[in-house]
Order: C-alpha cells, then structure tokens, then sequence
C-alpha cells in the first residue's frame, strides 16, 4: 500500500545507576620483637635512681583486629537507583491488561536501593 506507515513502538530507553564499595583491608602485621621495647609496645627507660620503667612511646599506631576494621572487612556497600529519569513505559495496545509490556517494563517509576553484603 502507498502512503501507509507501519505503526511501531518508539525506543524506550532508561538510565540505571549502581555504585558499589568492597572495603578490602589488609590483615595485620606479625609482630616482631625488637631488643629494648617491651611486648607491650613500650619501651624499657633507666630511671635516674637505676631502675627501669616502662614507658609508653609518644605515638603509637595500632592495628586492633577487634575493632571497627575487622567487621568492616569484606563488605560491600551498594547504591542503586533505576529508571533516573522517571520515565513512564511506552504504551502497547496489544497488552492484556495495563497497556504496557511488562517483559521489557517497568511502571514503578524512580526507584532507589540500598544494600550491605557482609562476607564472613
């Protein structure tokens, strides 16, 4: 037939954005003694009447195992948001019931999500 054009669907496209974190930390390191400093990680000083004391040094860094490190570790912190845009679904006249295809559609509109995945 001249003049005719076939009826189709236009192209309906949305953007979907997910942004996710694994916190990977390193693990301890072994600690390895050293002559003059005390387990403890202070250090043994000579007093002035010749006894030793055990003195903490000024800045100590330390690594706690038990702490927020260690249930930090191995989790991963997602954040999502699909259909940015708020798009509607395109409309199809050939669906059942809501006038959409609901194989390739969506009619929620924005949403948004969180999720926290804890591997142990």
């Amino acid at each position: 037939c001249q003049g005719t054009t076939d009826r189709k669907v236009r192209e309906w496209v949305t953007l979907d954005l997910i942004l996710n974190y694994t916190f990977n930390l390193p693990p301890p390191a072994a600690q390895n003694e050293v002559a003059g400093y005390a387990k403890d990680g202070g250090k043994n000083v000579k007093m002035k009447d010749g006894k030793e004391k055990n003195v903490m040094p000024v800045s100590t860094a330390e690594y706690n195992p038990c702490g927020w490190r260690a249930w930090l570790n191995n989790t991963t912190i997602t954040l999502g948001l699909d259909n940015v845009f708020d798009e509607q679904p395109p409309f199809v006249a050939a669906a059942f019931e809501n006038g959409f295809d609901e194989s390739t559609a969506n009619p929620k509109g924005r949403l948004w999500y969180l999720a926290i995945k804890k591997r142990f």
